[in-house]
């Protein structure tokens, strides 16, 4: 899915690009042909004018040579009797050309019935004018013209092929850059996929065991089978808590969240306390030692079940990770735009390469107690979720000399 995404990404963009450079290069190079061919009519009229002028200065100055301050153009001009029509006159202007040619372009050029045109086949542009003397028909050659037409031609085409050439591997840089996001997300949906699988197939392999095992013994009372029937509501029960974190995942993730939990004013302060409250029971039964501080009268603007919930899933990982006789502390403070909570706890440091990875979904440190703490891997990744939901940031910290500090900060 995600190469076909790849290789669409560059096609649009290949053909994106390749439809402006056409269009930019065919702008230009029609620009160019159309100056060409505007100067080479100026330049025939031109050749006709100097003409006409050299005309008059030999009537008034006989054998003066005239001025020439501009180089004049490859050309010729032909006068063609009107009576006879026959050449009565042919001037020459850095150009030769024989009697028979001249006679030839003459007639086709009287034949077309045009003022101006071009001659392909010799490359000569006429421009054909009456006179006192007959009929005037000055020719200029356009070889140079053809020929510069032809390289901004190649040039263009050139410099088309080359773009084409450096946007694809721009694209191929630019694709990878911009599905990079995507990709990420597709490895992380199909991962999530799987490992929910997997944690729900655990629960209810068990459950279907015990029912074949009730099954097996249906003359046995409730009170003989109550083992099965406590695994079987055990496993529901974790079953159960699993299904609530994936559906409170994926109501985030379709942004649904903010809209089915409004938030409203509220005592985090006097929240955090009854959290705490609520764990020490939990704490004095897994031998961790809970202290707490917490700044009273601290009112921010949220989801008080959300919040209740970020506490607890902070305690219940510190207690759970704090180790036996460890200690867990719970700290809230008031900073002057935000409010403050750390939760910290002894026991193993968390590797610093995994500290990254501590909020992705399903994921653990240690795999090998996931059955034994009772966990799914989803607790930090609704914490997560929780805190980005209010505008807040979490952040962890882990070292062996002060232990795992979590840290949320949240707007007031």
């Amino acid at each position: 899915m995600i190469k076909k995404l790849h290789r669409k990404f560059i096609l649009i963009n290949m053909l994106f690009v390749s439809s402006i450079m056409a269009a930019v290069l065919g702008v230009f190079y029609y620009s160019a042909i159309q100056r060409l061919h505007h100067q080479t009519e100026m330049a025939v009229r031109e050749v006709m004018e100097i003409e006409h002028f050299d005309r008059e200065l030999e009537k008034q100055e006989p054998g003066r040579p005239r001025p020439d301050p501009f180089p004049l153009p490859s050309a010729f001009i032909i006068t063609v009797d009107s009576d006879s029509g026959q050449i009565a006159d042919r001037k020459e202007i850095n150009l030769s050309v024989s009697q028979e040619l001249a006679e030839s372009l003459a007639a086709q050029v009287i034949h077309s019935g045009n003022t101006d045109g071009f001659l392909e086949d010799y490359s000569l542009r006429y421009h054909l004018e009456p006179s006192p003397d007959g009929t005037k028909i000055a020719f200029i050659d356009q070889s140079y013209q053809i020929a510069a037409a032809r390289g901004i031609l190649i040039t263009c085409i050139l410099v088309f092929f080359i773009a084409m050439v450096l946007f694809f591997f721009l694209s191929l840089f630019l694709s990878r850059w911009a599905l990079k996001p995507v990709k990420t997300a597709w490895q992380q949906q199909n991962q999530f996929i799987a490992d929910a699988s997997h944690e729900l197939k655990t629960p209810l392999t068990v459950i279907l065991a015990n029912l074949q095992i009730l099954s097996a013994h249906k003359d046995s009372t409730i009170k003989n089978q109550e083992k099965w029937l406590e695994n079987t509501r055990e496993e529901a029960k974790r079953m159960k808590k699993l299904v609530e974190g994936l559906l409170f995942l994926a109501r985030s993730d379709a942004g649904v969240l903010t809209e089915t939990t409004p938030h409203q004013m509220l005592d985090f302060s006097d929240s955090v306390l009854n959290c705490v409250l609520l764990f020490e029971s939990v704490a004095f039964e897994q031998k961790v030692k809970l202290t707490s501080s917490i700044s009273p009268d601290i009112s921010l603007s949220g989801s008080e079940a959300q919040l209740k919930q970020l506490v607890l899933i902070l305690l219940d990982n510190a207690c759970k990770y704090a180790g036996k006789n460890g200690a867990v502390n719970l700290e809230l403070k008031k900073s002057p735009h935000n409010a403050c909570l750390t939760v910290q706890n002894t026991g193993d440091p968390i590797p610093l390469e995994e500290q990254k990875h501590i909020f992705e979904r399903f994921y653990r440190t240690d795999k090998s107690r996931v059955r034994k703490e009772g966990g799914y891997g989803l607790g930090l990744s609704i914490a997560r979720t929780i805190v980005e939901h209010h505008k807040g940031k979490i952040i962890v910290s882990s070292n062996s000399e002060e232990g795992t500090i979590f840290t949320v900060s949240l707007p007031l």
